[in-house]
């Protein structure tokens, strides 16, 4: 197959990651695969991470502001109608590729081709957005052929329904397995240091994840402080990561009297070497569902509870990953697990067990492989072999 992955930069999103990981899975599966991006960014971020065989297509050369990419994007179709045209799939992810794959309806429409066919992966699902932004998604997915969900989600279920010629699935992220070389107890002090951890420190308590406004990473500041009030100064907390907020996170930790304690190392080319600092990993749930991090922060073997977005959630029997909305009751379980290793060790070799079971990157690429030949088959084009 020849498939197209959209995304708008090669950095390192949770979105961004699983098209990568999704390409690069094709790419050895023998398929023809194209990374079309918004516009170039540094290639240590993500670039690096994608096999020679994807090829790589910028649609700008520099990033420009929200309104110009879109408007760029109808001079870009124009010059690149060929290589859009010999596409079987192209596979939109985030909301450049919403808005990407939008236009792609418009110009099959004006050219009267059937092909290429449109999948957009929804890795907003689940998460708590506004109504403008949900009715501004629903309006640009009704012109795809097909729409995944990373989550659950009522609101893409009533769509669904309303929309049944849209093949809709919900299939949850997977990663791949990190090559890791077991880090020496000498090798966690030197990384320690690096962080600018100090080493009379008993615990790390940390997270991997972009600095942005939409994630909100200030709600783990009452968190880290009230774990504070319990431990002293022998836990520090480690935040990497990079992005808009970065600066305001610092001054913000400042204004909680955390300074000493929390540590921003911005962006980490190699996550696994704050992971494997790190004695607790809080992440950010949706429902029943963590992102990639955290997913591999617990295949990294730390064992992991999360802050629940959903409100109202109440947890499941099956959820792997304990979870509440309450930051008292966060900063309270990371108190008990801090507490006790035997319970942080039973705790990560049960999760990191599930991760290796239910999201592995080769279960993720398999799913979206049968939406593939599902949309082939609808669009009447010769069967194709799924490797």
């Amino acid at each position: 197959m020849k498939i197209a992955h959209v995304v708008p930069a090669l950095t390192k999103g949770g979105g961004e990651k699983v098209a990568s990981e999704l390409a690069n899975h094709a790419s050895r599966a023998g398929h023809k695969i194209t990374m079309i991006v918004g516009w170039p960014v540094e290639s240590s971020l993500l670039r690096d991470k994608l096999l020679t065989d994807v090829n790589v297509v910028c649609v700008s050369k520099k990033l420009r502001s929200r309104i110009g990419r879109y408007f760029g994007l109808i001079f870009w179709f124009w010059q690149n109608r060929d290589l859009l045209g010999r596409q079987d799939v192209i596979h939109c992810h985030l909301s450049y590729g919403l808005m990407f794959g939008f236009l792609v309806s418009l110009w099959r429409s004006i050219s009267r081709t059937k092909g290429p066919a449109i999948l957009q992966t929804n890795h907003s699902a689940g998460a708590p957005i506004s109504n403008l932004r949900l009715w501004f998604q629903s309006f640009l997915t009704k012109k795809s052929d097909a729409l995944a969900l990373i989550a659950e989600d009522d609101y893409w279920s009533s769509f669904a329904e309303k929309h049944p010629k849209i093949l809709t699935k919900v299939i949850f992220n997977g990663i791949s397995s990190p090559n890791q070389v077991k880090t020496t107890e000498a090798g966690k002090d030197l990384s320690r240091r690096q962080f600018g951890i100090p080493d009379h420190c008993k615990w790390v308590v940390g997270a991997v994840g972009r600095m942005t406004a939409d994630r909100e990473p200030w709600i783990y500041l009452p968190v880290f402080k009230k774990i504070v009030k319990e431990f002293g100064p022998d836990v520090h907390f480690l935040l990497a990561g990079g992005g808009p907020e970065l600066d305001r996170m610092r001054s913000l930790a400042i204004e909680h009297n955390l300074k000493e304690q929390v540590h921003f190392p911005g962006e980490v080319n190699e996550p696994t070497k704050a992971l494997a600092v790190m004695d607790l990993y809080i992440s950010i749930n949706v429902g029943g569902i963590t992102g990639l991090a955290g997913m591999e922060a617990a295949l990294s073997g730390v064992p992991v509870i999360a802050m629940q977005w959903t409100s109202g959630y109440i947890m499941a029997s099956n959820d792997w990953i304990w979870s509440s909305t309450n930051q008292s009751e966060v900063a309270q379980r990371s108190c008990e697990l801090l507490a006790s290793k035997e319970s942080r060790d039973i705790i990560a070799n049960q999760q990191k067990s599930y991760v290796q079971t239910h999201h592995t990157i080769d279960a993720m690429s398999q799913s979206y492989y049968d939406m593939y030949q599902a949309l082939l088959v609808g669009c009447k084009s010769s069967k194709i072999d799924v490797k």
